[in-house]
């Protein structure tokens, strides 16, 4: 008796000291309700909404593109309070680059990240990148890409339903091949891999190269069993899968800007509330910013990569880099003829502006 009656006191004071200075049994219980409710706002006292995407790519974890994704869901969620979250899938595990971006168009992915050749099926502008030799150097790339110009971009990618987040690089992309090239002259007759798009094809084509359309995901065993001689891509999808471990040679073409696409389903984007909208576009520009700053360490430390690999770097002359840009005019006269003399002057009046 006198056990239970100890036990009895002994949990009578447990109660009262648990209710000192804390008020009543319903205070506290609604304290402990704020707290929760309080978890779901950000810092700065917003509340963003609860939001979970998914975001997908066919590129490697080691790329610019999921380094600037995986910066971007880590500031959202920071300044979010948590309550927005972004799970990344890298490496096509989500599909090809049309199947992920035909989901990003119709909503069922949220947010996407590739080039923008990627995008030309669905956004047509996109073709006005593939014009190649457009930039001189890449300064001249980047500050088109912070420019004015990339809200006329926006305009064309709204309509064809995605927003674009913004624009990032890796650099310009280059030749691997398993055949010498010396001179362009050795290209005649090699089969590169090139994107499934028409003026990537024409281009490889009128270089006298077998220009051989693939996705991406094919392109490893297909120079490991032979298919191809080569392909093309910037240092850093070279890396990311392991392009150099079946390539002799990589040479220096720098054709074509490797410009990244950021981009969200648009019907989502235009839903949200201001403020979320707002937070959105500030992760977004941060995201961005750090990959700009990335990005050059990335291209020389992949380029140090293939050469510990045993690849051989080739640096073309003069006069073979002025027969890539007079051979890539046949590019220029398809986009032309495609979207209209309008839309090209006005990307070559702003790229030339940047002079």
């Amino acid at each position: 008796m006198k056990k239970i009656i100890s036990t009895v006191m002994a949990l009578s004071l447990a109660l009262s000291l648990a209710g000192c200075g804390g008020g009543s049994s319903s205070d506290s219980q609604t304290d402990t309700k704020a707290q929760a409710e309080g978890e779901t706002v950000a810092a700065t006292g917003e509340d963003y909404g609860e939001y979970k995407w998914t975001a997908a790519m066919t590129v490697a974890e080691t790329t610019t593109n999921y380094k600037m994704m995986e910066k971007f869901a880590q500031l959202l969620n920071e300044k979010s309070g948590g309550t927005i979250t972004i799970d990344i899938y890298p490496g096509g595990q989500l599909g090809n680059t049309t199947e992920f971006t035909e989901a990003v168009v119709g909503g069922s992915i949220e947010i996407g990240t590739g080039m923008t050749t990627d995008l030309v099926d669905f956004v047509p502008e996109m073709g006005l990148f593939d014009m190649p030799n457009l930039f001189k150097d890449i300064d001249q790339m980047r500050s088109l890409l912070t420019s004015d110009y990339v809200e006329t971009m926006n305009d064309y990618c709204e309509a064809a339903g995605v927003h674009m987040l913004g624009f990032s690089d890796a650099g310009f992309r280059q030749l691997t091949t398993n055949k010498k090239v010396e001179t362009l002259d050795d290209l005649k007759g090699q089969k590169v891999r090139t994107m499934t798009n028409q003026y990537h094809i024409a281009y490889w084509n009128a270089l006298g190269a077998s220009a051989t359309p693939m996705q991406f995901t094919e392109v490893f065993m297909a120079l490991q069993q032979n298919t191809i001689d080569g392909e093309e891509n910037p240092y850093m999808n070279i890396v990311g899968n392991n392009i150099q471990e079946v390539q002799k040679y990589v040479v220096e073409t720098n054709h074509l800007g490797h410009i990244i696409t950021f981009f969200m389903n648009n019907d989502l984007y235009q839903s949200l509330p201001d403020n979320t909208k707002a937070l959105v576009d500030e992760c977004a520009a941060e995201a961005v910013a750090y990959a700009a700053q990335v990005s050059d360490e990335s291209i020389e430390a992949d380029k140090q990569t293939c050469i510990d690999a045993g690849c051989e770097i080739i640096t073309l002359s003069d006069e073979d880099y002025a027969k890539l840009q007079s051979e890539g005019q046949v590019v220029y006269d398809m986009v032309r003829s495609d979207l209209g003399d309008e839309k090209v002057d006005t990307l070559l009046d702003a790229v030339a502006a940047l002079n």
